[in-house]
């Protein structure tokens, strides 16, 4: 195999690591059909292809590669709509960056257009023109994420024209160029989530162009959807709390809403004995112990909506009826009815959070039994025992279900007794 530098001292040390054959070898049935699919389109369109980024930084460090990021010397979207054909995958096109993403059953291809970028203003979507895999590869944010293996011509040359081999050895988070999280401040987080998934450092001239960053109010010039992207990114990682606590640490979460210097809540979730499974715990306690004025201005700040808008929101209003939770302990149904209405994510992490053992019990009890309790008999029993149809079979659900919590009902005939009696009381009423 060759390897191919466009820059800087190459080392014998590269070689053995990564071959193109080899790391076809190591994948599944599925993966490797991809690279001889698109090697055959390559041959016959005329494109260079390559194995470019995360890709090949993963097959380097040994781990398992899944997700394949192709560029294309050409035309990527051609070759993806090609691709998607032939494998009878989703094809999803961005016409405006020359890129397309084909989804089969077993993996996710992304291909782009090997492309130069230019920013003409700070923290905005860049301009592109088709260009080189050198260009392509030099507009990237990290070198780690700056190689590139050649699939089509076939020879499997490795390319790596910014040194990122040798930080992908000494385990450093590096940008290409001063002016990288200018152009693009959403690499900072990126940074950080790269640096907390590989057990890597962020080089010291990198952190300092970072702290520059956002001591400029670069982030501010990026929109918040854009920003809730990369906090859902962080969320999906293995380890959310170290990621968020390291950004905090950067100032990159004050970037974000000067409320989020707090990193308590996210502290105690790290450090408590059950670590969150769920992102949306961690969601959770980004918000925890922010104002509800607070809350509301970092919902609109990052956008913001439907379901996780609404946990941002019982997160903080939760806080706040802790004490009255605890009190009902020992009283199940009206513990459930206070409970009902918040998200089972923003019980769950006020529940690690709190301090108070009678309100983590009351909170652990809801979540764990109360929301689950259903009576045993159901609308069309209720219709088949002369209950008419209408608003009545709800509230005797409703009665029902309060009673079995308390311990009040014992059996389904104990359901039935109390079914009719509400019945019959019901039927008084309205001959009154």
């Amino acid at each position: 195999m060759a390897v191919v530098y466009f820059g800087g001292a190459p080392t014998s040390r590269i070689s053995p690591r990564l071959r193109l054959s080899s790391l076809v070898a190591g994948l599944d049935e599925g993966r490797k059909e991809v690279f001889h699919s698109l090697a055959e389109l390559g041959r016959e369109l005329g494109f260079s292809i390559y194995l470019v980024g995360g890709s090949v930084r993963d097959a380097l460090i040994g781990t398992q590669v899944l997700d394949l990021d192709f560029s294309v010397v050409g035309d990527g979207v051609a070759i993806g709509k090609r691709f998607a054909e032939q494998s009878e995958g989703k094809l999803t096109v961005y016409q405006q960056f020359g890129t397309a993403t084909v989804v089969t059953p077993g993996c996710r291809v992304d291909l782009v257009t090997a492309r130069r970028e230019e920013y003409p203003t700070a923290g905005q979507l860049p301009q592109v023109t088709p260009g080189s895999i050198d260009d392509d590869l030099k507009r990237r944010d990290f070198t780690i994420n700056a190689m590139a293996v050649r699939v089509w011509p076939e020879g499997g040359d490795f390319l790596d024209p910014l040194g990122g081999f040798n930080d992908l050895e000494a385990g450093v988070i590096r940008v290409l160029h001063g002016r990288s999280f200018v152009d693009d401040p959403t690499r900072m987080f990126r940074a950080v989530r790269y640096e907390q998934r590989l057990g890597f450092r962020i080089d010291d001239e990198t952190q300092s162009l970072l702290s520059d960053a956002v001591s400029r109010g670069l982030m501010d010039s990026v929109s918040g959807d854009r920003w809730l992207h990369e906090v859902e990114r962080i969320l999906d990682e293995a380890e959310p709390g170290l990621v968020l606590l390291r950004a905090a640490e950067l100032g990159l979460m004050s970037g974000l809403h000067p409320s989020l210097a707090k990193d308590g809540d996210i502290r105690a979730l790290v450090d408590c004995g059950e670590v969150p499974q769920d992102p949306d715990e961690w969601l959770a306690g980004l918000f925890s112990p922010l104002t509800s004025a607070e809350g509301e201005e970092l919902i609109q700040r990052l956008r913001l909506s439907g379901p996780r808008a609404t946990l941002a929101r019982d997160t903080i209003d939760l806080r706040n009826i802790e004490e009255t939770a605890g009190e009902l302990a020992e009283r199940p149904s009206e513990l459930y009815r206070i409970l009902r209405p918040f998200a089972p994510q923003a019980i769950a992490a006020r529940m690690k959070l709190t301090g108070d053992l009678s309100v983590r019990r009351a909170l652990s009890r809801y979540l764990n039994e109360l929301r689950f309790v259903r009576s045993s008999l159901t609308g069309d029993d209720l219709l088949e025992m002369g209950v008419p149809q209408g608003p009545l079979v709800g509230e005797i659900l409703t009665q029902l279900r309060d009673a079995r919590m308390d311990g009040r009902l014992l059996s389904r005939e104990d359901e039935r007794a109390l079914a009719r009696c509400l019945l019959a009381h019901s039927q008084e009423g309205a001959t009154k």
